[in-house]
Formats: structure tokens, sequence, C-alpha cells
């Protein structure tokens, strides 16, 4: 199964994301990052490190991988999950301290490449049609630990590498290389912190990731705040035009989550959705989850892709399907008008008909009126959307 559930676009399942590694047990910290109140840690320079860091690679007690919802806001479901490191030390700190020592005493890379061990491991565990996110530093990708943890598997679907830089990759090195190669295996790669200036503004046009995760300065007030409305609704049209998905992090009060739904954000994730627990959460609660439906049916029953899906046939058969699936599960291909197969343009359900319309008349003339491919949160195909439907949909749209 595949985390394919594309990116934002204004008015059409705008945005996607994850939180931050350093996730802990106390009181928010600096931006809206959770940090241990009372830290009894040393300073990362200090030795004691080393011997610290030592038992958490030798004792696999003492470090373990918590699992966060990402819940798809068009239905309440949960889509997936953020991995996130908790150790068992001599002194208490937030994970972010462990990896700063990590860094500091050139125990990163092991760390990291445990990290990820568990993670494509923790598959294993996953709930049918979701995923899992892992973070990841893209410097490190060039080390052979923790490339190999990655290259060893042939299969990489329903993994999302997190990368937690806004480091350019050198489009000829071997980290770029990396990430090549473990997306022909089906891992997709998001981008944390969009937002956050010029830096990964210029990353995220590079690296052309599948996720873009809004920065939590975003996320916090949006529902009181008109211009952060507005920021959402243009990183989801930037990311929907590189046919991406935007995902909300640390959504912590329901008027924020509220608000993203409205804004047509189709995943997110925060302690408004649920924290993160040492098993992975199959569902919300019902009530929670059935508010979630219901907020947004109010906000979004007409004037969506859902209203013009129509049935399809999805496999791996030219002969006898509609839509053609690659081996790793996502989509490829969608059969025309005409019987020809063409490459497919995918859209949430959540989408606005008007939006998807003026991109669909955006393609090359050869495939304008080609069909597009509806999926849900988690990549499954819901059916095609014929573009003259599309098209009747918006002149029968208010104001039109």
């Amino acid at each position: 199964m595949s985390p394919r559930s594309r990116p934002v676009r204004r008015g059409a399942g705008r945005s996607v994301g994850t939180g931050s590694r350093s996730v802990g047990s106390s009181a928010p910290g600096p931006r809206g990052v959770v940090i241990d109140a009372d830290s009894t840690a040393p300073p990362v320079d200090d030795p004691a490190w080393r011997a610290a860091l030592q038992d958490a690679l030798d004792d696999p007690a003492a470090h373990a991988l918590h699992a966060q919802p990402v819940v798809e806001l068009a239905t309440g479901m949960v889509a997936g999950y953020e991995l996130l490191s908790r150790f068992q030390g001599p002194w208490r700190a937030s994970p972010d301290v462990w990896f700063a020592a990590a860094q500091r005493w050139g125990a990163n890379p092991r760390l990291q490449a445990r990290v990820l061990q568990k993670a494509v491991a923790a598959r294993a565990d996953l709930p049918p049609n979701t995923f899992l996110t892992v973070n990841v530093d893209p410097h490190l990708l060039s080390d052979d630990l923790v490339a190999g943890a990655l290259l060893e598997h042939t299969d990489l679907s329903r993994v999302v590498l997190e990368l937690t830089e806004h480091t350019r990759v050198d489009a000829e090195g071997s980290a770029a290389e990396v990430l090549r190669r473990v997306r022909a295996a089906g891992a997709l790669v998001a981008m944390d912190d969009a937002g956050t200036g010029y830096a990964g503004l210029e990353l995220l046009i590079s690296l052309r990731p599948d996720i873009v995760k809004l920065d939590r300065a975003l996320v916090t007030g949006v529902d009181s705040d008109p211009v952060k409305r507005a920021l959402v609704e243009v990183f989801g049209d930037l990311v929907g035009r590189m046919d991406g998905w935007i995902l909300a992090e640390g959504v912590e009060t329901r008027g924020e989550l509220d608000a993203l739904i409205g804004l047509g954000v189709p995943l997110a994730q925060g302690w408004a959705l649920g924290r993160p627990q040492p098993e992975m959460l199959a569902a919300l609660p019902a009530e929670e989850a059935a508010r979630i439906r219901a907020t947004a049916a109010r906000t979004s029953l007409t004037g969506n892709v859902a209203s013009v899906v129509r049935p399809a046939r999805a496999g791996r058969s030219r002969a006898d399907d509609d839509v053609l699936l690659a081996d790793n599960g996502l989509v490829a291909e969608v059969r025309g008008a005409s019987g020809r197969w063409a490459p497919a343009m995918t859209v949430a359900p959540s989408a606005s008909v008007t939006e998807v319309a003026r991109r669909a008349m955006l393609r090359p003339e050869s495939r304008r009126w080609d069909p597009l491919v509806c999926t849900d949160g988690s990549g499954v195909v819901l059916g095609t959307v014929p573009v003259d439907a599309l098209v009747l949909a918006v002149c029968d749209s208010p104001g039109t």
C-alpha cells in the first residue's frame, strides 16, 4: 500500500506534513516543539554523552519509536503514522538533544541507521491502507550505514522519508542517488517546515517532494489569522502543481483543525488528533472521527471532484482495467477517451472542480481531455473524472 494522497492543491486536497522528531514529555518549547521541562542532561559537548549514546545503541530497550497518527481530514480516518524517537538514559532529555549529541560525538550515522532499520521493520505492524513517515538528515544519506539501511530493501512501499534539513541535495551527489533509488523502490519523500524561508523554497523546487509538511508557525492560529490561511492556500496551490500533497503538523486546537478542514487540507497531525504512543492507533475515537467528517461535509458538499467521479477498474491489466497501477501500487497511467494510455494526473476527492479543471486545461494539448484519476488519502483509486463532466460542474458552480 502506498501513502500517496496527493498534496494540497488550492481548493482540492491542499496540505500534507508531519511532526518534529523532538516531541518530548512536558511543555511546549520554541516553534511548538515539546521538550522535557526539567531536563537534567549535560551539554551536548560533555564527554559523558559518549557512554550514554553507546548504551542507546547497544541496548534495544534504550531506544524506541513511538507513532503519532496522521489523519485524513475528509474522512477522519487514520491514514498513516510518523515514527518519533524516544530514549531511556541516565538523564532526561528531548530526542533533539540526543541527536545533537550523536552528531557531536560521531554517533549520528549509526543512530539514524538504527532508526531507519526499525522504521522499515515497523511496516509489518501497519494497519491496512496506511503508511509511515520517518525522519532522516539528508546530508547523512551519503553515509554508507544510513544509505545501506534503506538500499538493502528492494521494496520500500508505504515508507515516507522526511528530510529534516533545508539543505539542497546535490543533483549529481550520492545523496541524490540514494533518494532516486529509494523512490524507485516505492518510497515517497517528504519535506518538513514548508514556509520557513528562501532555503526551504529552493529545496522544495529542486527536490519536488511527494509530501510537504506545513511549518508549525503557519498552523498555529490559522483559524484566526487570514494571512496564514492565505499562505496555506498558496502552498497548497504550489505543491499541487508539482503533483504533491501537503500535510499540516502541530495541530493543537479544534479551531485550527476546523480551519484546515475548511481550507481543503487533506492530511494533518498534532495533539488535537493524537499524541505519539508506543502502539499505532488504528482509529480515532468514533465521536471525533464523526465530527471531522461532519465538518468536512459542511464545508464542501458541492463544487468538489467527488461529485463527478465515475467508477473505474484499477489494476495491472492494460486489456481489462481503466487505471494502470505500477508494481509499487501507485497510479501510473489512465485510459484516455480514444482508448490509448496516457500518464495519469491524480486528484483528491475534496479538490475544487474549478481548480482541477484549470489544471487539466494546462496539460499538453494532446493530453488535455484525458480523464483524471481520483485517489483517497492512502492512494487507493476511487474512480476517474471525465474532463467534460468537470467542465459542466464548473458551469454549475455558484457564481458562474
